[in-house]
């Protein structure tokens, strides 16, 4: 028996595949509920992973829910959609964590083939 939630979530999951996309752009392949994963949900937008099943092409896409419009856009990436949600989640990153990873990598010893 199916439970409330896994229903209420199936049904989100073809809200979205009616209201963003029903085809994958790259080869055509009808989208199942299997193919979204949601990565953020929020009171005002939600952010949608599509993964074709057939061409195995990844698509992101940001849903405005009170202006029913959607933007979506095509990822290449060796991330998994847990780790796209982890990195989602994560805070941002200033200008000096980039300058200091930069100091350290510059600081080793790098061996040249």
């Amino acid at each position: 028996m199916e439970k409330k939630s896994d229903s209420l979530l199936n049904d989100k999951l073809k809200f979205y595949i009616d209201a963003i996309a029903r085809f994958c752009d790259k080869c055509g392949t009808p989208y199942t509920t299997s193919d979204l994963s949601i990565i953020s949900d929020m009171q005002v937008t939600s952010i949608i992973h599509f993964s074709c099943s057939n061409c195995k092409s990844h698509h992101i896409a940001t849903f405005i829910k009170p202006m029913g419009i959607s933007n979506r856009m095509p990822i290449n990436t060796d991330l998994t959609v847990t780790e796209i949600k982890k990195f989602a989640k994560s805070k941002e990153i200033s200008s000096d964590d980039v300058l200091d990873l930069y100091d350290s990598l510059k600081e080793q010893k790098i061996k040249k083939i």
